[in-house]
């Protein structure tokens, strides 16, 4: 006899946990435009959407714990201590930036400080492609990183033209790497890329 195909229920503790940071992180930016807060006074906004943050990362480690040894569990693996280095890394460039004012080659380092966590979560993507032994899955990864790239470059497109008119505010483009990661959050409820 065939054993079944394991089952793999959809994460929705770690999509609303992420969707929860999400927002909040970005309400904090609002807020800060809103009321004109700068500096490490933005700190305090920031406290709720790390809460979601450190919500997520607990639903990610209970994840990688429920299929231990797999590829998802060490794409979690590399995932999570990416996430703390790239709020640790945004801090202390905000910080830095804020106290100290750095110029010339310290300060184009500073700025850059937040660049290789980000750069790690590209890297994690695609050593899980790489390492995920089951053909299904790969592709379903796959699939879900081409969602959010097509999901990144439309939202990123249709605003830099309303930005090019005049008619929308400036984004930095750091936001692409946001929109991507929330491409991935959205993928899997997608119809092309569900599991």
């Amino acid at each position: 006899m065939i054993a079944p195909e394991p089952i793999h229920p959809f994460p929705w503790r770690i999509c609303a946990a992420a969707a929860l940071f999400t927002v909040l992180m970005v309400a904090a930016a609002v807020a800060a435009n809103i009321f004109t807060i700068s500096g490490n006074g933005k700190l305090p906004l920031m406290v709720p959407g790390l809460l979601a943050l450190g919500w997520l990362i607990w639903e990610a480690m209970r994840l990688a714990r429920g299929v231990p040894g797999s590829a998802i569990a060490r794409y979690i693996g590399r995932v999570v201590p990416l996430m703390i280095a790239n709020v640790v890394t945004v801090v202390a460039a905000i910080t830095i930036q804020r106290e100290w004012h750095p110029a010339g080659v310290w300060a184009v380092l500073v700025a850059l400080l937040p660049a290789p966590p980000l750069i790690g979560f590209i890297w994690a993507m695609g050593r899980l492609l790489v390492e995920e032994a089951d053909e299904y899955l790969r592709m379903v990864h796959a699939r879900r990183a081409l969602i959010a790239a097509g999901f990144m470059l439309v939202i990123t497109t249709v605003w830099g033209l309303l930005e090019g008119s005049g008619l929308a505010p400036h984004a930095p483009a750091y936001a692409a790497f946001i929109l991507w990661n929330l491409g991935l959050l959205l993928a899997p409820i997608l119809p092309g890329g569900r599991a």
